[in-house]
């Protein structure tokens, strides 16, 4: 017998464009409701919360921030990863799981971050001689 049909919640606000396509406003209140949905959302409010505290550490007004020979690079490997972000206090996770997807989707999220800040910029200016 085939299981009942999953009642999602509704969204907070909806409306739809001149093409036809419904747009559907939603928060961590009204999330559609599937398989393995809550881990996911889980994992990208976790990412977003290391994402707040990594970005300050390489990146300033101007764009990539250098770091000096004394301060802790927890984007240098995903094994100094893993020990900066038991040494914030995040919550438990497994090594693998720190190193292999949560690492490689920081750096590349901050890479990111440093291009649109860099891109940003007028054109002609550039950042003061000691931030280069």
């Amino acid at each position: 017998m085939p299981r009942k049909k999953t009642v999602q919640p509704d969204p907070l606000a909806s409306f739809t464009l001149d093409d036809g396509t419904i747009v559907e406003i939603r928060d961590e209140s009204c999330q559609i409701i599937g398989r393995g949905l809550h881990k996911r959302d889980a994992y990208e409010v976790n990412r977003d919360h290391v994402l707040e505290k990594i970005v300050p550490i390489y990146v300033n007004r101007h764009g990539r921030k250098t770091l000096g020979r004394r301060q802790m690079d927890p984007l240098k490997s995903g094994a100094e990863f893993e020990r900066w972000y038991t040494l914030q206090g995040f919550p438990e996770r497994n090594e693998t799981d720190i190193r292999k997807r949560l690492y490689i989707d920081i750096k590349t999220k901050t890479k990111d971050f440093i291009g649109l800040v860099e891109a940003s910029k007028p054109k002609g200016t550039s950042p003061p001689q000691n931030l280069r």
